[in-house]
């Protein structure tokens, strides 16, 4: 399970919580949460799965990136939160 206290978001406004194959959150998008911020910004997300594996790219599968997306009424839009990744 992966809880993620999100802040710094426009405020009241809905988002998605989702991996992306590129760490700019660029590339194949998959969600994993939508949600809406409160009027201060900020909310807590939950999402359910082998995350962790996932994002560290086991199981010989590529890597991806967790990132925070605005949502329109159609479909994801661009990134306003990434995951920070350490260098090596």
């Amino acid at each position: 399970m992966l809880q993620a206290s999100a802040t710094g978001l426009q405020p009241k406004a809905p988002h998605v919580l989702a991996l992306a194959s590129q760490p700019d959150g660029g590339g194949v998008l998959e969600p994993l949460s939508a949600f809406m911020t409160n009027p201060a910004g900020s909310a807590i997300v939950n999402a359910v799965g082998p995350i962790r594996q996932i994002v560290q790219g086991g199981d010989g599968g590529p890597r991806r990136y967790l990132v925070i997306l605005s949502r329109t009424a159609a479909a994801p839009g661009s990134p306003v939160q990434l995951q920070v990744v350490d260098t090596p």
